[in-house]
């Protein structure tokens, strides 16, 4: 789910970012430090506390960041889907099944670090990580919304049922993450949690 944003030359932010995404594939959490950043962007120290006070502003502009560019993917995915239905099942789909095909050792590691770091941040920084995520819940509310409309789904307050439905799958997620850390992720099984994670939530908002 989480892709590293294009670093336009000159945007030292998006640079910065771009070396969290690599160092958090290369070693996790534990690989992320100021210095450590600075190093992989070229850039010196100055260049970083003009624009985050501390790791975890980083850490938010990532999951920013990636959040914003997941939501704008699953768009495109979900503009070419038959109905509401079928674009939200991509949309599950897609953040259970996530970026498979890549580095899978690098993304799995990134993926473990983020989630600890998502669990962390929801208690310290809640407004920025709900900020972050308003892209992704306002595009599955959306679909929800026009679920009900063609009778596919029960009345329900969409943007409730966008956020209900992105806890369960993204919890989930999380925990399978943490499990594969140091591990090759297992592609059948993680498309088989997808379907079984669907049909739960087909069944919850089901008319």
């Amino acid at each position: 789910m989480f892709t590293a944003p294009e670093a336009p030359e000159g945007d030292r932010a998006l640079l910065l970012i771009r070396a969290a995404y690599d160092l958090l594939d290369e070693s996790g959490l534990e690989g992320l430090t100021i210095r450590a950043v600075l190093a992989r962007a070229g850039l010196a120290r100055r260049a970083f506390y003009e624009r985050f006070q501390g790791k975890d502003d980083l850490v938010l502009a990532v999951f920013d960041s990636s959040l914003r560019t997941a939501a704008l993917q699953f768009r495109d995915i979900t503009a070419r889907c038959e109905g509401p239905v079928e674009a939200l099942r991509a949309i599950v789909t897609g953040i259970v099944v996530g970026q498979l095909g890549q580095d899978r050792l690098g993304a799995n590691r990134r993926g473990a670090a983020l989630s600890r770091e998502h669990l962390r941040l929801a208690q310290t920084r809640q407004g920025e990580l709900n900020s972050a995520l308003e892209p992704l819940l306002d595009l599955i509310a959306g679909h929800v919304a026009d679920g009900i409309a063609v009778g596919a789904f029960r009345r329900a307050d969409p943007q409730l049922q966008a956020r209900l439905v992105y806890n369960l799958v993204s919890t989930t997620v999380h925990t399978v993450l943490l499990a594969e850390e140091e591990g090759i992720p297992d592609r059948t099984g993680r498309e088989e949690l997808a379907g079984e994670l669907w049909q739960f939530c087909r069944r919850a908002l089901a008319a």
